[in-house]
C-alpha cells in the first residue's frame, strides 16, 4: 500500500513534524538521569496519572488494550475506520478483534455510527485525535462508561494538544503517547501509556526504559536532521527499499521497552513539546486562512476552546480528482494523501474484524484528503503552495 505520488524522485520538503532542534541535541548529551527527566515532564504534563514505557505507540496500545480486554472480559476494540494503520495492527498483536466505527466529513468517529455500536461487545473504543486536533470525547465518554466499556485517548499525533477541560491523552481510561519520527515528541522511537488508575507494581513505569545512550541519541537526531533536507529526502525516496512514502499494516511489531536513545532524546526534547507545537499552529493558521480565502479546499482546524499541535495541516478536497490533482502537483512541497486507504480496504485486515457495517464517510475522507507540512520550511513557499492550489 504506497502512496505514489509521495514516493517519485526529486527534491521535496519534508511531509510533517518538525526537525529536533540543536539546543536538544545538546541537552541530550549532557542530561544526568534522563530516564527520570521523561519521566518527570510526562507526570507535569499528566498529573495524577500513571505512565507506562514501552518500544513504540503501537506498543504501548498493544499492551493498553490487553489489560483493558481482560478487566472487562471482552475481545472487541472498536477503532475509526479511518486512521494510523498502528491501531488495527496493536488490536491484532494483542490477540483482539477490529470493530470499524465510520467516521465524519473532519475525520472523527461519527456520531451515528457510534449509536449503532454493540456496546455489550466491547472492550474498548479508541479516539484518534487526528492530525493533533482533539476530538470531541464528553458525550461518547459517558455512554461508553455506562455499558462499561473503556476509552482510549491516542495521543501519539496530539502530545500538547487540549480541550476545555485537560489535555489529550488523559481525557480516557489510558491515553497513548508515539515518540517516534514526525510526532510532536519526535525521539525517533519509543512510546507511553498515561493510565487513570495506578497499573502493575510501583516499578513498572521505570521498567520499560532502557539505560539511557546519549551518543546514540545525538547521532541519530543528527540523521534525522540531515534526511529531512529536501534534495536527501528527494534521494531516499527514489530508493524503493527504504520505504519511505510507504504505510504498512504490521502487526508484527517489536515489543519491550524503550531503548535508551530514544529515552535520552524524549527526556532532551520534552520541554520542546509546547514551543514547536506553538510554531506549527501559528504555520498552520496562517496558511489555512489563505487556502479557505483563495481556493475551494477546506483546512482541518481545531474547534473553539480547544488547541491542535498540528504535526500537519489536513484539508479537504472538493472532489477526489481535484485531491488527485493537487497531490501530483504538491508532493514536492511535502503534500501527502495521510493513510493510504480507509481500514475496511486492508485486505490482511479482514480475518480480524467483526462485523460488516458500511464505512462510506471514511472512504469519502480517505479520497479527498490532502494534508501540508506545517513546520518552518514551508513558510516561504506558502504562496506557491496555495496558487497551485487555486487551480486544481
Amino acid at each position: 500500500m504506497t502512496d505514489r505520488a509521495a514516493t517519485r524522485p526529486g527534491p521535496r520538503l519534508a511531509p510533517g513534524g518538525s526537525a529536533i532542534p540543536l539546543r536538544a541535541i545538546a541537552r541530550a548529551l549532557r542530561m544526568a538521569d534522563a530516564r527520570t527527566d521523561l519521566e518527570r515532564a510526562l507526570r507535569a504534563r499528566f498529573p495524577g496519572r500513571a505512565l507506562s514505557f514501552h518500544a513504540s505507540g503501537r506498543e504501548a496500545m498493544r499492551v493498553a488494550l490487553v489489560r483493558l480486554a481482560e478487566a472487562r472480559g471482552r475481545d472487541e476494540i472498536a477503532i475509526p475506520a479511518y486512521g494510523c494503520f498502528s491501531m488495527p495492527a496493536s488490536v491484532v498483536a494483542a490477540g483482539l478483534r477490529v470493530r470499524l466505527v465510520d467516521v465524519d466529513a473532519r475525520g472523527q468517529l461519527a456520531a451515528g455510527a457510534i449509536e449503532k455500536l454493540p456496546l455489550e461487545r466491547i472492550a474498548a473504543i479508541v479516539v484518534g485525535n487526528l492530525f493533533g486536533l482533539a476530538e470531541p470525547i464528553d458525550a461518547l465518554a459517558r455512554r461508553a462508561r455506562a455499558a462499561g466499556v473503556a476509552v482510549v485517548d491516542d495521543a501519539a499525533q496530539a502530545l500538547g494538544s487540549r480541550d476545555a477541560e485537560a489535555p489529550v491523552g488523559s481525557r480516557g481510561d489510558v491515553g497513548i503517547l508515539s515518540f517516534g519520527r514526525g510526532k510532536p515528541l519526535s525521539a525517533l522511537g519509543g512510546g507511553a501509556a498515561v493510565w487513570r488508575a495506578v497499573i502493575g507494581s510501583p516499578n513498572e513505569r521505570t521498567s520499560g526504559l532502557e539505560t539511557p545512550r546519549p551518543a546514540s541519541a545525538g547521532l541519530r537526531a543528527l540523521a534525522y536532521d540531515v534526511s529531512r533536507q529536501r534534495f536527501v529526502l528527494g534521494l531516499l525516496a527514489g530508493i524503493p527499499a527504504l520505504g519511505i512514502g510507504r504505510t504498512v499494516y504490521d502487526p508484527a511489531f517489536a515489543q519491550g521497552a524503550m531503548d535508551g536513545a530514544a529515552v535520552a532524546l524524549a527526556a532532551a526534547l520534552a520541554p520542546e513539546v509546547d514551543v514547536l507545537g506553538t510554531a506549527r499552529r501559528a504555520t498552520a493558521h496562517a496558511l489555512a486562512a489563505r487556502i479557505a480565502e483563495a481556493t475551494a479546499f477546506e483546512p482541518l482546524l481545531e474547534r473553539p476552546g480547544t488547541t491542535g499541535v498540528y504535526p500537519r495541516l489536513g484539508l479537504l478536497a472538493p472532489s477526489a480528482s481535484r485531491r488527485d490533482r493537487a497531490l501530483g502537483a504538491l508532493t514536492r512541497y511535502g503534500a501527502t494523501a495521510m493513510y493510504p486507504t480507509p481500514m475496511d480496504a486492508i485486505r490482511e485486515l479482514e480475518p480480524h474484524r467483526v462485523g460488516d457495517e458500511a464505512c462510506p464517510g471514511a472512504r469519502d475522507f480517505c479520497a479527498r484528503l490532502l494534508t501540508l507540512p506545517t513546520h518552518s520550511a514551508l513558510r516561504g513557499r506558502a504562496a506557491t503552495v496555495v496558487s497551485i492550489l487555486s487551480s486544481c
